[in-house]
């Protein structure tokens, strides 16, 4: 047989249950985004840095070299190749990047595209010792 105070415990440990959740969506937003960029490489070397986060609006920029051309556009928080005269058209359909460790590559032209966090100041690595 239930008795009220079976009731009143089942309740406050249902109540309980629920902090662990309020904490972390608590620390959740009281912690900064991370700032995220796309780092544009022409023969591993720099060629452009586009902040992504808090980007609005379209931004489209051609890279030609002497091997050809490629066409990026950065829409809203992404990133991504829309146009090149390589023979495979590979980096075409490799669409939209946004999340930090995404790349996105053209060979042919020797191009990469990263995403970084800005404030990243060692890679995400387990040293092996």
């Amino acid at each position: 047989m239930i008795k009220k105070w079976d009731i009143a415990l089942i309740a406050l440990l249902l109540c309980l249950s629920f902090i662990p959740e309020g904490l972390f969506a608590l620390s959740d937003h009281l912690t900064e985004k991370p700032q995220i960029e796309a780092v544009v490489y022409v023969d591993g070397t720099v060629y452009k840095t586009v902040p992504l986060s808090g980007h609005k609006g379209t931004l489209l920029f051609t890279v030609r070299t002497a091997r050809g051309y490629n066409t990026i556009v950065v829409k809203n928080d992404t990133i991504g190749i829309i146009d090149a005269d390589c023979p495979d058209k590979i980096c075409i359909k490799q669409g939209f990047i946004s999340q930090p460790g995404a790349t996105a590559v053209c060979l042919p032209h020797r191009l990469l595209i990263e995403i970084k966090s800005a404030r990243q100041t060692q890679p995400d690595i387990i040293p092996a010792n």
